[in-house]
């Protein structure tokens, strides 16, 4: 079955990202403690905080995949658990996207100092983690068709629906801005929405 491999790989994503997160947690930390005003603080504490939720996250969900990988059974959309278990992926996929735009965020505020070489490697990582997570929920997707609906975890970027003034060029689904090494990079200058009206 397909979906074997399919969630093999998810698991693999989910422990680089819960393993990332928590390097950027630590990078951050330190500028939460220092910030030279409320403001500063709170801007940073709020990235912090939901990248904090998503760990509690990763760590309910990674056993559950690491069960479904254990287990050779059939699964099915009959059993609720694994419904759930779709579910929380999906929602993880967003939470992908999430860490994406904290890590562009954060390259701005660190651009030209010692912290921007492993940012861009956390969001080299992460650019590719999330392409590759997207296409295993198409995958899920069509295996499981008729019984589920991922529709929750598209971000903005990438809804029909919204207006395109309000989307940034660099999420957008089929742009990935590789460079000559495969990885991929933000491309600030493509942004519609700055950072600077985002942060200010």
């Amino acid at each position: 079955m397909e979906s074997n491999a399919t969630f093999s790989n998810l698991e693999d994503i989910f422990s680089r990202t819960r393993t990332a997160l928590n390097e950027f947690k630590d990078i951050i930390t330190p500028v939460i403690e220092e910030a030279k005003d409320d403001h500063e603080r709170l801007y940073w504490h709020h990235i912090y905080e939901e990248e904090d939720h998503r760990f509690d996250r990763l760590e309910h969900l990674l056993p559950a995949l690491q069960s479904i990988n254990a287990d050779d059974s059939t699964i099915t959309t009959e059993d609720s658990e694994f419904v759930h278990l779709l579910q929380d992926i999906s929602l993880e996929k967003f939470g992908l996207h999430n860490f994406l735009e904290h890590l562009d965020l954060s390259l701005y505020t660190f651009k030209d100092t010692e912290l921007e070489k492993p940012i861009q490697s956390l969001r080299d990582m992460t650019s590719e983690d999330y392409q590759l997570t997207k296409q295993l929920l198409d995958q899920l997707n069509e295996e499981f068709k008729g019984g589920l609906s991922f529709k929750t975890s598209v971000p903005t970027d990438e809804k029909e629906d919204i207006d395109e003034r309000l989307k940034l060029d660099t999420y957008a689904p089929t742009d990935t801005h590789s460079g000559s090494s495969g990885q991929s990079t933000p491309q600030h200058s493509k942004k519609r929405l700055t950072v600077g009206s985002l942060k200010y």
